[in-house]
């Protein structure tokens, strides 16, 4: 029995060919998005520890970080002598909350400049954060990609009963699309300049409002 179909003739000179082998599942490999983990190393907070009181500020919690795409927290003045003890982290930390009732919970921890203080500074932190370090080192464009919505509905479900963890490894396995590096740079370059000035304001509403109010 005759099939009918169509055919197509191609001329190539002998200098373009190259040698392959042919694969139909080729495709498949062309489709699959890349993970977190070919771009960002994860790790638990592992500064070392230190006595609250020590501090200005009080440990950094999900409860400090704002709603929105706001790169300040609150800044916690110390309010007693606790003795406990906290790790620390130091400045342009990116730190990302694991509880599942809490991802989204994104910071990045400010250049001591910015808040009028001598580098280097460290900051204590009491939840339940991990640091992630950007192998491209564009420490505020991962700071903004984490907690966009699309990879957030990427992430999965973490265990540990009623409340649930994000695993470390579940982190990294996590698909994502990211733009192109230079693309990366821009976006990492504005988001940079607007946290400067938003801390900066941030420190100078603070000293203003402390000096009236005392």
């Amino acid at each position: 029995m005759k099939k009918n179909g169509t055919f197509f003739l191609s001329v190539v000179q002998a200098d373009a060919l190259r040698s392959g082998v042919w694969d139909p599942y080729a495709y498949r490999e062309q489709m699959q998005s890349e993970t977190l983990e070919h771009f960002v190393s994860v790790q638990k907070v592992q500064g070392r520890s230190s006595r609250i009181a020590a501090f200005k500020y009080s440990p950094i919690e999900y409860r400090h970080i704002h709603r929105g795409t706001i790169p300040v927290f609150t800044l916690e003045l110390t309010g007693g002598a606790s003795t406990e003890r906290v790790p620390l982290v130091g400045e342009g930390c990116l730190l990302f909350g694991t509880m599942r009732a809490y991802l989204g919970n994104t910071l990045v921890t400010p250049k001591a400049e910015w808040l009028g203080e001598v580098s280097p500074k460290f900051f204590p932190v009491k939840s339940e954060f991990v640091q992630v370090i950007p192998k491209d080192g564009l420490i505020y464009f991962w700071w903004a990609f984490l907690q966009s919505p699309r990879f957030l509905q990427n992430l999965p479900i973490g265990t540990g009963g009623t409340r649930p963890r994000l695993d470390r490894e579940l982190l990294l396995h996590t698909p994502v699309e990211v733009p192109l590096k230079p693309v990366r740079e821009n976006i990492h370059r504005a988001l940079t300049a607007y946290a400067e000035r938003a801390w900066r304001g941030y420190i100078e509403a603070e000293t203003l409002l402390n000096s009236t109010t005392r």
